[in-house]
């Protein structure tokens, strides 16, 4: 029986990592390039991108933005997890890919010659132009570039906004008085402009249009540069990645689910409804109505209140009343008889709900203390005893001992064995003390819980 099994993890393992959601399709022969096979032997893209209301971002606990949902789309293209870094530096951005510490850069990135002497871009993803944003209050408003001649302009440290300031300084022999700066990002920067504080920035114009809809003190008029492309940048060293990257985007474009996407971030009201909300997380820092509860319950057992906030996101979506087919009830989906047998009556309440959930998963972290397992490979058993229960868990970690693979190390090991749960070949063998468990729920719920918490720890200091 466990020969048999581990020719059939063999085989699920094999599929899961080699076939690719969306087009499902397999290359016969995976290109020569050591970042694509990276990627498909971790099983991972490491993708850096910005923190703004058009790229990347978190609202009421759920990720958007444009970048963010077409490159997930493309990771889930590539059949591997996303994992997103925040990068504002996009000089340092580059750096750290061409080091390899990112595979991908998916970001609102306009292609300059400097730029393509370092990396190389993906298609155009869309067009746009450099505009002068001032505040509508200034006496007079610059309404031609020679206008801004001896005037200081501010922009992001690392972007190209002062490189066309400079093209201009160049060309027209004007005194523009560039100023970079490094610790704000263009959004930081265009709220100052706004409230009057700085006096003039530069940024893509159809960033200056978003900005303008929940920003209306901005005046973006002034036209700096003929259109350029907006694409995605691997490292040089790499071609495969750029391939599959490129096939995947010219199709991708095609589709109306790209347009529906770049017009619900560039062109729609929407960002200016979420912007105005205090959840949005440049703002202030919050993820939801229940964070000062989160944060004292997390206290409370020693947790990141962010990963606390990623379980309850997952279990509930922040929704205090929701009720499951079997009668979870709550932000943290708490059962009657859990209640109960921790000695809690009352459970309805956001705050109950909270405080019990919390009790049940530190009793459920000190039930892994004897496996010995550090501290992250706990967390990840703990939160998979909390979706499946902990009999079901143990039964996984038995299948995998039995079948020589390691029994304290969840992801790709004890993991794949708890998703074999739901086949009658694998729940009937005497290991499995619990019968059939859903297993592929369990094997989703711990993935997806630590990808929301790496979004809010991006996020959220």
């Amino acid at each position: 029986m466990r020969v048999g099994i581990k020719l059939y993890v063999f085989l699920f393992v094999f599929g899961l990592f080699s076939c690719k959601t969306g087009q499902n399709r397999m290359p016969l022969v995976i290109p020569e390039s050591p970042v694509y096979e990276q990627v498909l032997k971790r099983g991972a893209l490491r993708v850096c991108s910005y923190y703004n209301t058009t790229d990347y971002y978190v609202y009421k606990g759920v990720t958007k933005g444009f970048h963010y949902e077409l490159v997930k789309d493309f990771a889930d293209y590539l059949g591997v997890r996303l994992e997103m870094i925040v990068n504002v530096d996009v000089e340092d951005a580059i750096r750290r890919l061409n080091k390899g510490e990112y595979d991908l850069i998916a970001m609102s990135l306009t292609e300059t010659p400097e730029r393509e002497s370092l990396v190389a871009f993906s298609c155009p993803l869309f067009m746009t132009n450099r505009v002068l944003v001032q505040n509508k209050g200034n006496k007079p408003l610059v309404r031609s570039v020679e206008g801004l001649n001896d005037k200081e302009v501010f922009v992001q440290k690392g972007t190209n906004y002062a490189y066309c300031l400079q093209q201009l300084n160049d060309s027209l022999h004007l005194d523009i008085r560039v100023r970079e700066i490094d610790s704000l990002t263009y959004e930081d920067i265009l709220l100052q402009v706004e409230h009057g504080e700085l006096p003039y920035s530069v940024v893509d114009g159809n960033v200056a249009r978003v900005a303008a809809r929940f920003m209306p003190h901005l005046d973006d008029s002034l036209v700096l540069s003929g259109e350029v492309p907006v694409a995605w940048a691997v490292s040089k060293r790499d071609d495969g990645l750029l391939q599959e990257l490129n096939d995947w985007l010219m199709a991708m474009k095609l589709s109306d689910a790209f347009h529906v996407r770049y017009n619900r971030y560039f062109k729609s009201g929407y960002v200016t409804s979420l912007y105005n909300s205090k959840y949005y997380k440049l703002k202030n820092g919050e993820i939801s109505a229940f964070d000062a509860i989160i944060k004292r319950e997390a206290d409370s057992i020693g947790w990141d209140w962010r990963l606390l906030a990623a379980v309850i996101y997952q279990e509930s979506c922040f929704d205090p009343e929701v009720v499951s087919a079997f009668g979870a009830y709550g932000l943290m989906q708490v059962m009657p008889e859990t209640a109960k047998g921790l000695g809690f009556v009352d459970y309805e309440s956001p705050e109950d709900n909270i405080h019990v959930g919390t009790r049940y998963l530190r009793k459920l972290y000190a039930v892994f203390d004897k496996m010995e397992l550090d501290s992250l490979n706990q967390l990840k058993f703990t939160l998979a005893a909390y979706n499946a229960g902990v009999g079901h868990v143990l039964d996984a970690v038995r299948l995998t001992e039995a079948n020589g693979y390691n029994p304290k190390e969840w992801t790709n090991n004890v993991e794949y064995f708890m998703l074999l749960k739901s086949n009658p070949d694998v729940y009937r063998d005497t290991l499995c003390r619990n019968g059939y468990c859903d297993g592929r729920q369990t094997f989703n719920f711990v993935r997806d819980v630590f990808e929301n918490y790496t979004h809010y720890q991006n996020m959220v200091p």
